[in-house]
């Protein structure tokens, strides 16, 4: 986890303390408030020079923190020379006018005079950007039109309804705002379907029921920063995948996008060596029921529920289609 010392005066505080809470929310951040609080004999400058310990070092600008004279033999050490030698980032934000040298504008520069939520948010931004790609600048947008989806899901840990044109432009413009941006189509899809399309998204191996993946998938999620974005679900999706703690999701009222989901035994059989057993049982008993291959659908189920200890549909299911017990998928 990345260090973030914030070097201010003690006017400025409490936005400092504010700004440290929205970016350790909003990113994978420890913040230094305390220790970046001009006072007695130390300025703006000195204050700099401890906080060089961290990977970032935040100067938060103002008429009570800026020194009255910026003396560059001093200051040009201190926040070019010593921090690129550290390795040390050094942005700088302005909290409201003030005297301080131009240079400072050339990198990494904030301005928080005109909107201090705009300023935050690219502050923001600029931290996931620097993660993913250091070269390459935040982007800069924020349509007013989305400003209630910024609020609810980018501001703060929430959960929206969206039409599927506003969500679909609110995932492209506010990208950078999370750690990832997961799309589930969920319009004619099932629970289990839904719940495997998420965890395969993140990266999770889900051999359970849907119920124990729906419940892994919300440990996850609400500890991470993610947005997830349920495109047209039914109640039952909405009610499971949505996850509360760090991670935003937003509900389409309308479908982006309609999945279509192969109905075949090889499918089935795709799911199970990707081991997404809880849509594969799903289809497999679908399968079943339309007298598709039911020898090889029963031996299939027969080892999805030994898998999940359900031994007594198991054996129901060896009793009516003759799967002998213990065999296996030619797969494993």
């Amino acid at each position: 986890m990345k260090t973030v010392f914030l070097a201010h005066a003690r006017a400025d505080h409490e936005v400092a303390r504010q700004l440290a809470e929205f970016l350790e929310f909003g990113c994978d951040l420890t913040c230094y408030v305390e220790d970046g609080l001009i006072g007695g004999e130390r300025d703006l400058i000195s204050i700099a020079e401890e906080g060089l310990s961290a990977d970032v070092l935040v100067l938060l600008l103002s008429p009570a923190s800026s020194p009255a004279r910026w003396v560059r033999e001093r200051w040009e050490p201190v926040l070019f020379d010593a921090a690129r030698r550290g390795g040390v980032e050094v942005v700088t934000v302005l909290l409201h006018e003030c005297s301080f040298p131009p240079l400072l504008r050339r990198r990494n520069f904030i301005d928080g005079t005109a909107n201090w939520l705009t300023a935050r948010r690219l502050l923001k931004r600029w931290f996931w950007q620097r993660e993913r790609e250091p070269a390459t600048l935040p982007i800069t947008e924020f349509s007013s039109g989305l400003e209630n989806l910024y609020a609810t899901l980018a501001d703060r840990g929430g959960t929206a309804l969206a039409s599927g044109a506003d969500a679909s432009r609110f995932a492209r413009e506010a990208e950078q705002d999370f750690e990832a941006v997961l799309w589930v189509p969920c319009q004619g899809r099932t629970l289990a379907q839904a719940a495997g399309e998420l965890g395969h998204r993140l990266g999770l191996t889900l051999d359970g029921t849907a119920e124990d993946n729906c419940l892994r998938i919300r440990d996850v999620l609400g500890a991470r920063r993610c947005l997830v974005v349920l495109d047209a679900p039914g109640p039952d999706i909405s009610a499971a995948l949505t996850a509360g703690g760090r991670t935003s999701t937003a509900v389409t009222l309308d479908a982006v996008t309609i999945p279509e989901t192969p109905q075949t035994l090889e499918y089935a059989r795709s799911l199970i060596a990707a081991r997404r057993y809880a849509e594969a049982y799903e289809l497999l008993y679908k399968l079943l029921d339309a007298v598709v291959e039911p020898d090889a659908c029963a031996r299939e189920l027969t080892w999805i529920c030994e898998h999940w200890d359900r031994v007594e549909e198991a054996n129901a299911l060896r009793f009516n289609y003759g799967s002998p017990g213990g065999e296996q998928l030619a797969l494993f």
